[in-house]
């Protein structure tokens, strides 16, 4: 246990050590659209994968939008009390760069009310937060699925190793008997042997008869 968390948190230090989020313009439905964006050190699968587990355990499903992940009347603590729309797109840094992605975040208050900076300075500024420490729910959710992938292998490596077991067993067994069945053969042409002589020497005192 002392070594999963050493592990989250060598993870999460690891993450403070890209650029903050920051304001952009994306276009959305024909339009430019404020929003705010973050690099995150872990591919877009892995971020992807991560956004909608985290999400999932808060009860909430994200719906496809013109490019976007949409969780429709979110409710977090670190935005607010009020519900909101959480928009939500995430692409590989570049083509070459396929280890880091680009996350773009909007909010909503409902429909085409999108927060910005000078609608809403204080739920944009916790959003610009949010998205910083999405990197830790990130890292600590990748670090999840190396572990259930690695303790998936270790299954795999015990069963072939209880597998090979099984099998030596049987094989002792099939060499006691083999050792059993060679030992018996011995006795059997033993007494074979003694019993082609007695043949022969009979054999020889019946061809002797001629003679006489």
């Amino acid at each position: 246990m002392k070594k999963l968390f050493l592990a989250i948190a060598l993870c999460i230090a690891y993450s403070f050590s890209f650029a903050q989020s920051h304001s952009i313009k994306v276009d959305y439905q024909k339009e430019s659209r404020p929003a705010i964006e973050n690099d995150v050190p872990f591919s877009a699968k892995i971020v992807e994968d991560a956004i909608e587990d985290a999400f999932s355990k808060k009860g909430y499903k994200g719906n496809s939008s013109k490019g976007f992940t949409v969780y429709k009347g979110v409710r977090l603590t670190e935005l607010g009390t009020e519900p909101l729309d959480l928009y939500f797109m995430v692409d590989k840094k570049s083509k070459k760069d396929k280890e880091n992605s680009i996350v773009t975040m909007m909010i909503s208050k409902g429909f085409d009310a999108f927060v910005s900076e000078s609608s809403d300075g204080n739920v944009f500024g916790r959003a610009k937060n949010y998205l910083d420490s999405l990197r830790n729910t990130v890292a600590v959710y990748d670090l999840e699925q190396q572990i259930a992938a690695q303790e998936d292998e270790v299954k795999k490596a015990d069963k072939k190793n209880e597998n090979l077991q099984d099998d030596g067993k049987d094989l002792v067994k099939k060499k006691r008997r083999l050792e059993e069945e060679i030992s018996d053969n011995i006795k059997d042409q033993e007494r074979q042997a003694k019993e082609l002589e007695i043949q022969k020497q009979i054999l020889e005192t019946l061809k002797g008869k001629r003679k006489q």
